[in-house]
């Protein structure tokens, strides 16, 4: 089952990159990222870790792995890291909320819509975790350039 997830998750990521046009030769990377999203997402619950945490820290792996192939392969770090976080996505959630509203059941329609914002708030802070992680670490290296020329 993993390994139908693993690779639904390639296919998926690197078809995104063919839809948005990034170059020919980040196609595979994109999908490498998203591939280890979900990899991290689908191995963090064995270790007992909520949905939220799993998909935060996967989103942190994927926006760190993007910043790092970006340098490598001198293109944007958002050709891999809008890739990278589709197999996370939790629009089967959002459907059933939104089933939920039209079928009356608002309780349930309220309950899965707060657990889809916070699905989406912890990619967001992933994301944002992995850029802020990369921005410490390349400012604190350059200040210490900086310190040594004085």
């Amino acid at each position: 089952m993993l390994l139908k997830g693993l690779a639904l998750s390639l296919a998926s990521s690197m078809a995104w990159c063919i839809l948005f046009n990034v170059p020919v030769r980040t196609i595979f990377a994109g999908g490498v990222a998203g591939m280890v999203g979900f990899l991290v997402y689908s191995l963090l619950p064995l270790l007992n870790a909520e949905v939220l945490l799993s998909t935060f820290v996967s989103a942190a792996i994927v926006s760190l792995l993007s910043q790092v192939m970006s340098i490598y392969l001198r293109v944007p770090s958002t050709n891999f890291s809008v890739a990278g976080i589709i197999p996370l996505v939790p629009g089967s959630m959002a459907y059933k909320s939104m089933l939920a509203f039209v079928n009356d059941d608002y309780v349930a329609g309220i309950t899965l819509a707060t657990k889809t914002l916070m699905v989406a708030g912890a990619i967001a802070s992933g994301l944002i975790f992995g850029i802020s992680v990369v921005t410490i670490v390349k400012g604190a290296r350059h200040a210490g350039k900086r310190a040594q020329r004085n």
